[in-house]
């Protein structure tokens, strides 16, 4: 336990208007609506215009968030952004965040962990906060995901979307201290497999063909998103509901104590095998997969914003984070609301 408590006191979010149906995605591909549904839970996905950015969106989703927590952004002091698809090389995704919030007197950086993405940056964020290097930190993750997508292959383009989510951090007096129950982040538990990247990758369309086949193992390698559906379902039911039990039980805490699990929007079928696998039950599971599809490390924040808005998180809650990506990266947060 460090110096303080790490809380989060505010959301926000942000999708770009163009909306993928699964209308649309029939004229595309050989697929249909029902299909979608029934696999994946997916009805319509966001989509980046053509003069649109991903900084646009992490920018709005920031300011959101800004907005909800009542503070200025000269009072934050950190940010991350999570993302693997910033429009620059760099600078990083968090300096044009900070650019276009004014947040003057922050220190910014990005960091890559996929769909983990999100959790990987929050869990990063309250290092620096209860050791009191810093006070506030925002947290922001967006996505550009359609723009590497092939859109002739039905197994990969019908999952994914874009758009922003994001949160503020705030560090607060221990609450031991205060005589009340700790709040804020409680315990995590993160893991990495890089032995298994061939599961899911998405190569730079400058790294050389002989390369990407060997690390692969395909002939043909394609600048865009791939990943072998079965191994990747498997391994992300297995690594998140582990992560979860082992925080749950570090924490002597029940399943049935937990009040809401927010996980990472891949599948609904995953979602719903880790919440039978744990005994965290759907009402208890914050969703935003139908509407927006998998927006990678935005999917988290997006369900968060999503509970928050609807008034379904309260003040004393237990909340489970998790998520899975390729790499393989898998990990857990507890949180007291």
């Amino acid at each position: 336990m460090g110096l303080y408590d790490v809380s989060i006191i505010a959301t926000g979010s942000k999708v770009p208007d163009a909306v993928l149906t699964n209308a649309d995605m029939e004229a595309m591909v050989d697929t249909n609506d029902e299909w979608i549904r029934t696999r994946t839970g997916i009805r319509e996905r966001h989509q980046l215009g053509k003069d649109e950015t991903v900084t646009d969106i992490a920018i709005a989703a920031a300011k959101n968030a800004i907005d909800a927590a009542g503070i200025e952004p000269t009072e934050i002091d950190l940010i991350i952004a999570a993302t693997f698809t910033t429009d620059l090389m760099f600078p990083p995704l968090g300096c044009m965040i900070q650019r276009g919030i004014g947040a003057k007197n922050a220190v910014a950086f990005d960091t890559n962990a996929v769909c983990a993405g999100f959790l990987y940056a929050m869990i990063q964020g309250a290092q620096f906060l209860q050791t009191g290097a810093y006070k506030t930190a925002l947290i922001v993750a967006a996505e550009g995901i359609t723009r590497y997508i092939d859109y002739t292959d039905r197994n990969s383009c019908i999952l994914f979307g874009d758009g922003a989510g994001a949160a503020i951090l705030r560090a607060t007096p221990h609450a031991n201290e205060l005589d009340q129950p700790q709040k804020g982040l409680i315990d995590f538990d993160l893991g990495s497999d890089g032995t298994r990247v061939d599961v899911a990758f998405c190569p730079r369309p400058t790294a050389p063909s002989s390369w990407l086949a060997t690390l692969s193992n395909r002939d043909e390698v394609t600048p865009y998103i791939w990943q072998d559906g079965r191994a990747m379902f498997k391994a992300a039911v297995n690594g998140m509901t582990d992560s979860i039990k082992r925080v749950l039980e570090r924490q002597h805490i029940a399943a049935a104590d937990v009040n809401l699990l927010v996980p990472h929007q891949a599948n609904l079928r995953i979602i719903e095998a880790i919440g039978e696998r744990v005994g965290i039950p759907s009402e208890k599971t914050a969703l935003c997969l139908e509407e927006y599809g998998n927006t990678s490390a935005a999917a988290m924040p997006l369900a968060l914003d999503k509970w928050w808005r609807l008034g379904k998180i309260h003040d004393g809650d237990l909340v489970v984070f998790t998520a899975f990506a390729g790499g393989l990266i898998w990990g857990s947060a507890l949180f007291r609301m």
